[in-house]
């Protein structure tokens, strides 16, 4: 029922000697809003620091800049306007093409237009068959509109109030309560569900995992964006879903706790990002060429 050490293994791919970044997946974070621009930036340096071999953004003009100028690491395309909307679907999909996953919601916001493209994305991703997460308002877009996730079966990784919009349930407390819930939605929808929370629960409609790691100093701002991009990261190097969302979360709690032992509760959400490969580096592996 708990998740292990043992499932994160099962998915780090090893490395040959002749290995070229392609070898480890292209990630495609769609997000960012004329709000926000630090959500998409922390999941996609956590996605490089998980093994991702690229990381490509794609944002609204105005804040494209500002997520450049986090690092140089990472690949952004400036989208038409302020917000997502339907005028930048052509250049999505295009940018579809080169990208072996996609991440849909980090700092993407609320603006009514936004809200009616994101099905049409993720639509999209479905046609072309590529993994998918949707996280943050991208989620709550699709609130009376979930027959969409069926067309994707993505993970999706909701809060309580993000899981109350989309189900119109809200969760109980504590992971016996809430296995079920998630276990029946992913079910009905055909998607890969995690509840974050104490004792993160991950389901998709067959299987139950509970997360061990993490603790309370990683309630702050930014945390899940770093989650998603540390998920998106493994679907981009073709893990499945429900393997991929009960490694990344143990991983990103596994951080988590490295950091406490550092900075006490006094934690930000870039800490994770740089504990990362300590947690990952155990199951670096070499092969032959």
């Amino acid at each position: 029922m708990y998740s292990t050490v043992a499932d994160v293994k099962r998915v780090v791919k090893p490395r040959r000697i002749d290995s070229s970044k392609r070898d480890f997946g292209c990630l495609l974070i769609v997000g960012g809003s004329d709000v926000y621009s630090g959500a998409p930036a922390l999941a996609g340096l956590a996605a490089l620091r998980t093994g991702c071999g690229l990381v490509v953004l794609a944002a609204p003009e105005p804040v494209a800049g500002a997520i450049r100028a986090y690092s140089p690491n990472l690949i952004v395309h400036a989208l038409s306007g302020r917000v997502i909307t339907e005028q930048d679907l052509d250049k999505l999909s295009s940018l579809f093409l080169s990208s072996t996953a996609l991440v849909l919601g980090p700092g993407i916001g609320q603006d009514p237009e936004t809200k009616d493209v994101v099905p049409q994305i993720i639509e999209l991703a479905g046609q072309r068959k590529k993994p998918l997460l949707i996280d943050a308002d991208a989620i709550r877009a699709l609130a009376g509109r979930q027959e969409y996730l069926r067309r994707s079966s993505p993970v999706i990784t909701p809060h309580a109030g993000e899981f109350k919009a989309i189900s119109g349930i809200a969760p109980p407390n504590g992971w016996k309560a809430r296995a079920p819930l998630c276990k029946k939605f992913a079910a009905e929808h055909s998607c890969t569900v995690l509840l974050k929370g104490h004792d993160t629960v991950i389901s998709d409609g067959r299987r139950v995992k509970i997360n061990p790691t993490g603790n309370p100093g990683m309630a702050v701002g930014g945390m899940g964006d770093v989650l998603s991009g540390t998920i998106g990261a493994f679907l981009a190097q073709g893990t499945p879903t429900f393997e991929a969302a009960v490694a990344g979360a143990y991983v990103h709690g596994l951080a988590g706790d490295i950091v406490l032992k550092r900075k006490g509760f006094h934690m930000l959400a870039s800490d994770l990002v740089e504990a990362l490969p300590e947690a990952l580096k155990k199951h670096d592996r070499v092969l032959p060429a």
